[in-house]
């Protein structure tokens, strides 16, 4: 065989193998290639499973987000009730220890009231005794003065032990004069003697106070206040120089027509207004209006002893 042929046969061989070796390179290539894809598709199985994952966690994590949010939400909420109880319950205690100081000093003041209401009832019960002869000692006189003077004097004693004595003005004046007549100081002498100068009422205030009836006097309301006026000083300075009724015990004030005891438009009704009164007011006047205060304190002592 030539040595072409023997180069030619070599080549063969030479392309054979690398043939055959390039096949076999290209199975292996080819097995490597299937076996790289396998593994893609299960690494991208592998890959979705992981996406589905997350999401779920992301999922997840955000309710556990929510959850949290309203769990710490809910916990502020019981930490601001907790101190609004915690508050109330501050208050509670020291209201509890306001009350308890309270009745403590309501026990303790509950003597001293039972002793303040001894002793008002004490001093009402004088005050009332004190009244009480007064009261007799005015109805004796009243008696006396109504058998003397008949229905030319008037006589009352009042709710504040007050002998009130009305003498008619006519008999005391002229018509719309201010001079007393012969028989009204004959009237007056004999109503001290009797009464203002009696040692039962040598204490005794005099209050003399002039009243008119509702005619004008000339045509003008004011002369009834000048009127009413000038007859009580007239009886009141007749009483201090000639009945020698201290003037110290005496005083004069005028009403006109302003304080009637009948206010019927009629003849006799203006006949009862136009008048003298002559008012006995006794140094225990006070009593009357201390009587009052004394009943009212008791009424406010029992209410507070109530309570």
């Amino acid at each position: 065989m030539s040595k072409k042929g023997i180069l030619a046969i070599v080549s063969i061989c030479v392309v054979a193998i690398a043939a055959i070796a390039l096949a076999v390179m290209l199975s292996i290539t080819s097995g490597k290639l299937e076996y790289a894809q396998q593994e893609l598709a299960a690494t991208y199985i592998t890959l979705q499973r992981t996406e589905t994952a997350k999401a779920e966690l992301e999922k997840k994590l955000t309710q556990t987000q929510s959850t949290l949010e309203e769990t710490q939400s809910a916990l502020e909420e019981t930490h601001s009730e907790l101190s609004q109880t915690q508050e109330i319950l501050q208050n509670a205690s020291e209201a509890a220890r306001k009350i308890a100081a309270e009745r403590n000093a309501l026990q303790q003041d509950k003597s001293a009231l039972e002793r303040e209401k001894e002793s008002l009832r004490a001093k009402l019960t004088e005050i009332e005794s004190e009244l009480q002869r007064i009261r007799v000692q005015s109805q004796r006189s009243i008696a006396a003065i109504q058998e003397k003077f008949k229905d030319t004097v008037g006589a009352v004693l009042d709710d504040a032990g007050r002998l009130r004595l009305d003498v008619k003005g006519k008999i005391l004046f002229e018509t719309g004069s201010a001079i007393l007549s012969t028989e009204g100081k004959a009237l007056l002498d004999a109503i001290a003697e009797e009464v203002l100068l009696n040692t039962n009422y040598a204490d005794y205030a005099v209050r003399v106070e002039g009243h008119t009836d509702n005619t004008p006097i000339g045509g003008s309301e004011l002369r009834n206040w000048n009127l009413s006026t000038e007859r009580a000083i007239a009886a009141v300075k007749y009483l201090q120089v000639h009945a020698e009724v201290d003037a110290q015990r005496l005083a004069a004030t005028g009403y006109a027509f302003y304080q009637p005891i009948d206010t019927a438009d009629t003849a006799e009704a203006k006949a009862k207004n136009r008048r003298i009164e002559i008012i006995l007011v006794p140094p225990q006047d006070f009593l009357s209006e201390l009587l009052i205060s004394l009943q009212k304190v008791m009424e406010s002592v029992e209410t507070k002893d109530s309570q």
